[in-house]
């Protein structure tokens, strides 16, 4: 009984977080059969459109049964997709970390003039994030790969703990199944290089790469002078916590600091 009661206590308090962010009574009601439809399957279903205040009443596409929808109400009920506060109107951003879109496709509809490049390591993540951005034409690039601190091949760890946005990836080693997902990991100098043109910085940086943000930041390279400003997630459940970010990127040439809603788990950074 006490097992029934947190479910059903856990399932109305997200209800309650998605009437919130919806964009009216249907489109939270979509969303609330959505999430009920998807609960004890074992695969994805089709993609249902649920319109969104922060997307100016537009549609986010989530997959019943993974954790599209609860990763969306999270973004849209802080807007803690936005970038640090102060910062001139970004017209070029960088997603490290897509998932599904939810993060890049709400600054794609907040940012109209800005060009958009978004990074993800699961390849049914990039075909989802690639629906959801599909609105915003060529300024929109979703690249399918994993950033690391060097060049090399990864491979695609699936963390049922944290569902499917906490996917993260690791060097791969001899003996990993063939069958499991691998791809040629880049450093973030490599990335900007292939996709921005010669001399272009970022405004924007978001950064959501589960637990593989201290080994890239502690790397460095080039990329510190071509990225204005940063907002990082940070995992103290990969014993990576605000502190820890903080010092890395002020050792790389920003001021930064932990955002104080939700607590321990975002840092904002802006290049001295």
């Amino acid at each position: 009984m006490k097992q029934l009661a947190r479910t059903l206590g856990s399932r109305l308090r997200l209800a309650v977080r998605i009437r919130a962010v919806a964009s009216g009574p249907g489109e939270a009601l979509r969303a609330i059969r959505a999430a009920a439809s998807g609960r004890g399957d074992s695969e994805p279903g089709e993609p249902v459109g649920v319109g969104m205040k922060a997307l100016r009443g537009e549609k986010i596409f989530v997959r019943p049964g993974t954790s599209d929808l609860s990763n969306a109400v999270a973004y849209y009920e802080r807007a803690i997709f936005m970038p640090p506060p102060g910062i001139p109107t970004p017209l070029r951003i960088v997603e490290l970390g897509t998932n599904c879109g939810v993060a890049i496709t709400a600054l794609g509809v907040t940012y109209p003039q800005a060009k958009l490049l978004g990074v993800e390591a699961d390849p049914e993540n990039v075909t989802a994030a690639r629906l959801n951005t599909e609105r915003f034409g060529d300024r929109c690039e979703i690249v399918e790969g994993a950033i690391w601190d060097e060049t090399t091949e990864l491979t695609l760890v699936e963390s049922t703990e944290h569902g499917a946005h906490g996917t993260s990836v690791r060097p791969t080693e001899p003996g990993d199944s063939a069958e499991w997902g691998r791809m040629a990991g880049t450093t973030i100098d490599d990335l900007l290089d292939a996709h921005l043109q010669a001399g272009e910085n970022v405004d924007y940086m978001h950064v959501s790469i589960e637990g593989t943000e201290p080994r890239v930041f502690a790397a460095g390279g080039r990329w510190p002078e071509r990225v204005l400003s940063i907002k990082t997630e940070v995992h103290p459940y990969f014993d990576y916590e605000g502190g820890d970010c903080v010092r890395q990127l002020e050792e790389l040439g920003y001021r930064a600091w932990i955002a104080p809603d939700p607590p321990d788990k975002w840092v904002l950074a802006v290049r001295r």
